[in-house]
């Protein structure tokens, strides 16, 4: 049996926020954020009260070891830290960034990156998926794929 496929969509006042909540000033702030306890307390239990009830695929620096770490199936992505800026960028602008601007927005990734150490990593029992020359059709077919490995292992054992 395939599952169906759904999305959570988010929304402000009512309207998709989808490019609100991945642009700059988001980014730019979500480490601190991310820092109050209590703000920190509350999504995680939103995000594992939802995977109580659904089978679900949730991003994020810490959601194998701290939000979910019982999940059966852990993916850790990496991907050059140029790449992540590009592609990032392809995303806000929705056009080819120039070097300069890639240059600008890896520093901020890496910046980002060193200030959120302490609390992401890759669980000891995640895969690790290097996406650097992957496209997104290739991350999700090779992370589609290991979840259902993994899932097909779990029905046998």
């Amino acid at each position: 049996m395939v599952p169906t496929k759904r999305s959570f969509v988010p929304h402000i006042d009512g309207a998709p926020a989808e490019q609100e909540i991945r642009g700059a000033n988001v980014t730019q702030h979500v480490s601190l954020v991310a820092r109050m306890p209590k703000v920190r307390a509350w999504v995680n239990q939103q995000v594992r009260d939802v995977a109580q009830s659904h089978s679900v695929v949730v991003d994020g620096r810490d959601i194998g070891t701290i939000v979910l770490p019982d999940a059966a199936v852990k993916i850790f992505l990496v991907a050059d830290p140029w790449e992540r800026a590009r592609r990032r960028l392809v995303q806000q602008l929705q056009r080819s960034p120039a070097d300069e601007e890639v240059a600008e927005e890896t520093d901020r990734l890496v910046h980002r990156d060193a200030k959120d150490a302490q609390q992401s990593g890759q669980a000891a029992d995640a895969i690790l998926l290097d996406t650097t020359y992957l496209t997104q059709e290739e991350q999700v077919d090779r992370i589609v794929a290991l979840a259902n490995a993994v899932t097909q292992r779990g029905d046998e054992t």
